[in-house]
């Protein structure tokens, strides 16, 4: 169910995974309008790299314990 964590947390990967694939895409892709744009789904990809690592990091001390 919801209610675990850990269930929780592989469904937020899971969203942040479709969306990076969707930015990673966007930028291969060069549908960006222009520089500025590029910066910021640059910049989004970033953090969202940074939000999975973080969780990936976090379940994987939750499953050594």
């Amino acid at each position: 169910t919801m209610e675990d964590p850990t269930t929780f947390s592989y469904h937020v990967l899971k969203a942040l995974r479709e969306r990076i694939e969707l930015v990673e895409q966007n930028i291969l892709e060069g549908s960006t309008k222009d520089y500025s744009s590029y910066q910021k789904l640059v910049g989004e990809l970033t953090g969202l790299r940074f939000c999975e690592g973080e969780i990936r990091d976090i379940l994987k001390k939750i499953e050594v314990e």
